[in-house]
C-alpha cells in the first residue's frame, strides 16, 4: 500500500515538475520574438517580428534596385528621386511624404548600397495605423517639383555628403562595380553634366519602375498583432501596372582580383584607406572562415597587422575599423582607417605581406579562438540592440532554397565549422591552394589627393584608375 501511494505521489511530482518546465518553457518562449511571414495580394514581402517587449515599432522597407548595368546618369536619377523624396531641407513647396513622415515621428533614416535602398523608421504603436498610408505614398510618391528638383540638382553634392559618411558610400560602389564586373566608373563620379542632365520626367520613370510593392521586402518588429497588421497593409497597398516577366538575374560571378583605385579629393586632412574583401552570404557556414580570417588580420588588437615587426600601427595610434556589408548574394568586409600619406605605402605593403603569411603560417587556433570569441562577443552586444535579429531574416530572405530554415546567427554557427574547415577555407582563399598566378584578393580603394596618393606609392605595383569628385 505505502509503496502504491509512493509512485502515485512520484507521478504528480512528475506531472508537477514537467508543467513547471512546460510553463517555464512558454514564458521563456513568449519572451522571445515569433516570426510570421506573409505575401500581400500586391507582391510585398512581409516579416513581422513579434517582440512584446518592444515599446515602439520599428520598420524596415528594402526596396530593390533592378541590378541592370549601372551608368552615370542610373547613378544620378536614382540619388535626385531619394533626394527629392526625404530630403527635409528641400521641402519647399511641402511633399505630402515629408508630411506623412513628419506625422508618423520623423525618426527615420535612408540608406542606399549598390543592391537595394533601405527606409529605416521608429514610430509609436498609436501610429500604425497610419503606418500603411505612408507606405502607400512612399509606393506612390508624385510630389516632384521643378523648383525643388532644380534646387536638388544644383545643390547635389552638399545635399550628398551631408549627414552621411559619402567617402565610404563611393568606396563601396566602386568596388561592388569592379567585383561584379559591372564597371561603370570613368574619370569622375557623377559629373555635374551628367546631374544637369536628369529631368523629372526620368525620375518618375525610375520610381514607377523600382518603387514597387513586388520589388521590395518589409521587415517589422513591435509589439504587433500581425494579422491586423497584414490587413492595414493590404487594405492600403497600391495595386502595381503588370509588367513584362524578367529572367531572374543569375549570382554574380566575383572578380575579386586585387586592385587599388585612388578616388582623388582635395581636402585637407589624411587620406582614408578602404580594403574590401568579398565573402559568401553572412547566412551561410561557408562564411564563416572568411569572418575568421578577416579578423586574424584586420582584428583590434589580436590581429596579425598589429603584431607585424615591421608594423608602425600602435605607435602612431592607427586603428583598422571593420564592418560588415550585407548584400544579396555576398558579403563584403569594409576595413578602412584614417593614416597619413607617408603610411600608406608602408600599410599596404604590411597587409599584402600578412595576407601572403597565411600560406606558409595558417591560422593558429589561438587566432580561431580570438575570432570566436570576437564573433560570441559582437553576438551579445547586439543581442540588446532592438534591430539585431532582422538582418538574419533579410539574410533567409535572399538565401535561395533557405526559406523554411530558422536562420543562426554566426556565433552559434561556429558549432558546425571546424577548425580544419577554417584552416582548408583560408588556404584557399590566401594560401599555398590559390590557383598558379592567382592575384591578391582584395579591393582597395584611398581617398585623398590624388597627386599625393601617387606620389607615396613608389613601390608598389598597382592598377589605380583616378576618380575625382565636383
Amino acid at each position: 500500500m505505502s509503496t502504491a501511494i509512493e509512485r502515485l505521489r512520484r507521478r504528480r511530482a512528475g506531472c508537477l515538475a514537467a508543467g513547471l518546465l512546460l510553463l517555464a518553457s512558454g514564458r521563456a518562449s513568449a519572451a522571445e520574438p515569433r516570426l510570421f511571414s506573409f505575401a500581400t495580394s500586391k507582391g510585398l514581402a512581409v516579416k513581422i517580428l513579434q517582440d512584446n517587449d518592444l515599446p515602439f515599432i520599428h520598420a524596415q522597407l528594402l526596396i530593390y534596385l533592378n541590378g541592370a548595368p549601372q551608368t552615370h546618369l542610373s547613378q544620378a536619377i536614382v540619388q535626385l528621386a531619394l533626394i527629392n523624396m526625404f530630403e527635409r531641407s528641400l521641402d519647399s513647396p511641402p511633399s505630402n511624404l515629408m508630411e506623412m513622415l513628419r506625422r508618423q515621428g520623423g525618426d527615420f533614416l535612408v540608406e542606399q548600397n549598390p543592391e537595394f535602398v533601405k527606409i529605416s523608421l521608429n514610430f509609436l504603436p498609436d501610429r500604425l495605423s497610419s503606418f500603411s498610408r505612408l507606405l502607400k505614398e512612399i509606393f506612390t510618391y508624385q510630389s516632384f517639383h521643378l523648383n525643388k528638383f532644380n534646387a536638388s540638382k544644383e545643390r547635389f553634392w552638399p545635399l550628398f555628403m551631408k549627414g552621411r559618411d559619402w567617402k565610404k558610400e563611393i568606396a563601396l560602389a566602386l568596388c561592388y562595380q569592379q567585383l561584379v564586373g559591372n564597371f561603370y566608373f570613368s574619370n569622375r563620379f557623377l559629373p555635374r553634366e551628367v546631374i544637369d542632365g536628369v529631368n523629372m520626367a526620368q525620375a518618375r520613370s525610375f520610381l514607377l519602375r523600382t518603387f514597387r510593392p513586388d520589388n521590395a521586402l518589409l521587415v517589422l518588429k513591435g509589439k504587433l498583432n500581425p494579422y491586423l497588421v497584414l490587413g492595414m497593409i493590404e487594405k492600403d497597398l497600391p495595386q502595381p501596372e503588370r509588367r513584362a516577366e524578367r529572367p531572374r538575374p543569375a549570382t554574380p560571378a566575383l572578380n575579386s582580383a586585387r586592385r587599388i583605385f585612388i578616388l582623388n579629393v582635395e581636402q585637407p586632412e589624411p587620406p582614408m584607406v578602404f580594403w574590401f574583401d568579398a565573402a559568401p552570404p553572412a547566412a551561410d557556414p561557408a562564411f564563416l572562415p572568411y569572418a575568421v580570417g578577416n579578423f586574424s588580420l584586420f582584428g583590434f588588437p589580436a590581429g596579425r597587422i598589429y603584431h607585424s615587426e615591421r608594423n608602425r600601427l600602435l605607435s602612431e595610434g592607427y586603428k583598422v575599423d571593420t564592418e560588415t556589408v550585407h548584400l544579396k548574394h555576398f558579403t563584403l568586409f569594409c576595413n578602412y582607417l584614417r593614416l597619413n600619406y607617408a603610411d600608406l605605402e608602408n600599410f599596404l605593403l604590411l597587409v599584402e605581406q600578412e595576407r601572403k603569411r597565411f600560406a606558409v603560417r595558417p591560422i593558429e587556433r589561438k587566432e580561431y579562438l580570438d575570432a570566436l570569441n570576437h564573433t560570441l562577443g559582437q553576438a551579445q552586444v547586439a543581442s540588446s540592440r532592438f534591430s539585431h535579429d532582422l538582418q538574419a531574416e533579410i539574410d533567409r530572405f535572399h538565401g535561395p532554397g533557405e526559406k523554411g530554415q530558422v536562420p543562426r546567427p554566426a556565433a552559434e554557427m561556429f558549432q558546425d565549422v571546424s577548425f580544419n574547415r577554417v584552416l582548408q577555407a583560408l588556404d584557399e582563399q590566401m594560401g599555398s591552394r590559390q590557383r598558379p598566378g592567382a592575384r591578391e584578393k582584395g579591393i582597395v580603394v584611398i581617398v585623398g589627393s590624388a597627386d599625393q596618393v601617387l606620389n607615396s606609392l613608389k613601390f608598389l605595383k598597382t592598377e589605380a584608375i583616378e576618380l575625382s569628385i565636383e
